[in-house]
């Protein structure tokens, strides 16, 4: 059970923190993350608006104005591309991937292909995102966003962490201050049992996002992490508390939360730990059976029998890892 928790932490938990951004703060994240133009490239005067409303989480005003662009300037790719990544925000992939073609056919321009090959990541077409995000890399070469991706990709998906790492260092070489790589690269290192190498980079990422005014829970969990494997659990406790406080919707961080309170004994903390992080990620059997031993170590028979039965029905419909 221990190795299916683990594969969780390095598999769709990480690339979710990606994908997964409240809808309010979309746009901002994805600038911030190297898919959206800036506004100084922005070629028609109805951008500001649909920006705008894009930044209020505001999706019905966005359309509109996303539609009446598309109609009123149908040779310019903006309007397909703005079409095809709210649609990618909605998590309609697929129609985000139909307006993105017709983006790309207009103007195959980096960004186009970035949001492109992110819309095909998400709906499992893994060969048209490399392929995709390849093509924007070849584009603009000196753009850390692309290898930031492929790293992410060689990371989450394929668990290459050498290759993943390579890519991650790249992209740091273009853009020094993107917390996130470092952070993915500390990851890959931890994964590869570079505890020292880990721990710099999830400092590091840690620092810069703390001076980018973000609170992100990843570096905490990371350095929780390293504590724990080094069979620290007490030093493990403030890191992993500050990731929940910090993520309080995030499984990843639960988990780690629970492992720690289990190691130090504290039982009833544990319990309510994997039970928070079971509801939180529904498919994740590992959570369930945590639960189990949990309640068996406080000798609530009943509320273990009843983990167990909720593990077995997880695990026959999702498996175990």
């Amino acid at each position: 059970m221990e190795n299916a928790v683990k594969i969780k932490y390095g598999n769709f938990a990480l690339w979710a923190a990606f994908l997964l951004v409240l809808p309010g703060r979309a746009a901002a994240q994805d600038s911030r993350e190297g898919l959206l133009p800036p506004p100084a490239l922005d070629r028609s005067l109805r951008m500001a608006g649909i920006r705008q409303a894009l930044a209020a989480g505001d999706f019905t005003r966005a359309a509109q104005a996303i539609a009446e662009l598309a109609q009123r300037e149908p040779a310019d790719f903006e309007g397909p591309f703005w079409t095809g990544y709210l649609a990618f925000r909605e998590r309609n992939y697929y129609d985000a991937i139909r307006a993105l073609r017709r983006a790309e056919a207009l103007d195959p321009n980096a960004f186009v292909l970035k949001t492109l090959a992110v819309s095909y990541y998400a709906a499992h077409q893994y060969k048209l995102f490399v392929l995709k995000m390849g093509e924007a890399r070849s584009k603009q070469p000196g753009d850390w966003a692309p290898y930031y991706y492929l790293a992410r990709y060689y990371d989450s998906e394929v668990t290459d962490f050498a290759k993943a790492a390579e890519y991650f260092q790249q992209a740091l070489e273009r853009n020094p201050a993107h917390y996130r790589s470092h952070y993915f690269l500390g990851h890959c290192y931890e994964a590869q049992q570079k505890s020292e190498q880990a721990e710099r980079e999830y400092r590091r990422a840690l620092e810069l996002a703390e001076q980018q005014g973000v609170d992100d829970s990843l570096p905490y969990q990371g350095l929780a992490r390293l504590r724990l494997a080094a069979s620290r659990p007490a030093e493990a406790l403030p890191f992993a508390g500050r990731a929940v406080e910090l993520g309080p919707r995030d499984a990843a961080a639960h988990k780690v939360l629970a492992r720690v309170c289990s190691e130090l004994g504290r039982n009833t903390e544990a319990a309510a730990e994997w039970r928070t992080a079971a509801s939180l990620d529904p498919t994740d059997a590992a959570a369930w059976f945590r639960l189990y031993r949990s309640y068996l170590a406080l000798g609530e028979k009943a509320k273990a029998r009843e983990a167990l039965v909720q593990y077995r029905k997880i695990a026959a419909l999702y498996g175990t890892n």
